[in-house]
This record gives structure tokens, sequence and C-alpha cells, in this order.
């Protein structure tokens, strides 16, 4: 039986050593500044997009990872004797996973997998993570695959969201929403269902993080323990959730990440979410 190489991209927000670690190939978007590209990864720093968004009153613009870079990577696993699967991020928020698609349709299909994970940020990596797992066990592509269809549907994802203005500039929120929600300090859950981003509760005030710590973690004892991610953009309450999350619960492996600059982008600074697999 073959070997497989696990791929995601830059969204799934894993930390660069684990992925060294596990082996696990990453596809980066792209960040698009004025008339210069950057690829989402250490090559670009959050603060720099807040600051062109904050200078120009508009968003830097991203790209999806693009067809030739999966037909490059798919290669040279294939010519190294590997089969490959790609776990992607939400084919309602990129093109990403179609482009993969259709750079699998240049190579033998029964030795490339394409999953649209129907999530972003560390709902891509528990997949990913999973898929590593029965990797370095020895399992074929096909067990995988079959697994990953199955991990997908026990992903909760989520986000609160400090301040309207960034949800505003891309286009998720009108301009009264954004001017009402921040003179009442309204503080948004935005929540993934089938792949799409869509609105949650509300919170006000100042330990709005805490509150939406209490609704995401309601029903402790549906929260598989294996793996908890807390992953912020510009948060100083992440290490806080990761304690309460070990004492409240006993859970062991907690894992604080630092959200993409494609992802910060659009949430802006304070933004935390807390994602984790459903038993």
């Amino acid at each position: 039986m073959r070997k497989v190489k696990v791929m995601t991209d830059s969204t799934a927000d894993l930390p660069y050593g684990l992925m060294k670690e596990k082996g696990i190939e990453l596809i980066p978007l792209h960040i698009i500044l004025g008339d210069s590209s950057y690829p989402d990864d250490n090559s670009i720093k959050t603060t720099d997009l807040f600051a062109y968004a904050d200078k120009h009153n508009t968003l830097p613009k991203t790209a999806a990872a693009n067809e030739y870079q999966f037909a490059e990577a798919f290669g040279k696993w294939l010519g190294e004797g590997y089969d490959v699967i790609f776990i992607g991020i939400s084919a309602k928020l990129s093109a990403t996973v179609q482009n993969a698609r259709n750079a699998r349709e240049k190579f033998d299909p029964s030795r490339v997998s394409v999953i649209d994970s129907k999530s972003l940020s560390t709902g891509i990596g528990l997949q990913v993570l999973e898929a590593s797992e029965l990797a370095e066990r020895g399992a074929g592509l096909a067990q995988i695959t079959q697994n990953a269809l199955k991990v997908r549907e026990r992903v909760q994802a989520s986000f609160v969201v400090d301040t309207l203005k960034y949800l505003y500039m891309g286009g998720r929120c009108s301009r009264l929403a954004s001017i009402v929600g921040s003179r009442l300090k309204i503080k948004p859950e935005l929540k993934l269902v089938d792949g799409e981003i869509v609105p949650g509760d509300k919170f006000r005030g100042a330990n709005y993080v805490m509150k939406y710590f209490e609704k995401v973690t309601a029903e402790p004892g549906r929260i598989d323990p294996k793996r908890v991610f807390v992953t912020h953009c510009m948060s100083d309450q992440a290490e806080a959730v990761k304690n309460r999350l070990e004492s409240e619960f006993g859970f062991k492996n907690v894992y604080i990440t630092d959200a993409s600059p494609t992802i910060s982008t659009h949430c802006g600074p304070g933004t935390l979410g807390i994602l984790y697999l459903y038993k």
C-alpha cells in the first residue's frame, strides 16, 4: 500500500512546527497589497495588513491558491510514490478547492483526493490532523478519505469578533450595522454552517470573549477532548480561555494558534475562536 501525503492550505492555521513534524504539505493562498502579491505565510505580518486597511480604507485582497500550485505539488509527491489528499478551505469561501479539483484531473484520480472541509481556520486544521494520524498509521487513501468526510461533520467552528470595522470593509455587514454595533459595543459571533459563514449570537461589553466561551462550552460532554484549538487574532484573552478549558473541563490538549493573515484580514484584531470536534 502506498504512503499518503496530507496537504492543506494556509487558512488551516496550524503551527508551522507542527505541520513540519507531521509532514503536512502547505499550499499558501495569496494576499494582494496594491500591485504586490505575497504568499499567505510568515512573509507578511498581520499588523501590516491592518495598517494597509486603515490607510486605504479597504481590505487587502486575497486570492485562492491556483491550479499551477496544486499541479506542481501533486506531481511532486505522486512522482515519489505517494498518494495525496488535500483538505482545504470551504469551497463557498474560496476557489482554492475547485482549483485543486481542476489540478487533480491531470493525474490518476484514484491517487489524488480533494476534500472540501466546509470550514476555515483550525476547523480545517482539526480535519487535517485526523487525516495525518491515519496516514502515520499506514492507512490507505480510500480509508483516509472516507474518514475525512465523517470527521468533517463533527467540526464546531466559530469566532467572536471585537470590531465590526473589518466585517464592513469586507462586505459582511452594512455601514449602518457597523456604526450601530460599534456604539452599542456589540460583539458578533460568526459560525461555519455547511461551509458558509453565518451570524450567531451577539455579545456585549468588555468580557465578550468569556460570554462566548460559556456559550460554546455549554455542553462540555459533547466535546471531543482529544484536541481543542483557541485560535485568535491579536487577542489578549487567548491564554485565559486556554486556562479555563483546562481547569474547568480537564482538557489536556488545548492549543493556542494565531489566525493566518488571510483569516485575520476579514475578522480584525481581537477576534477569538474555540474550535473542536464533537464526539
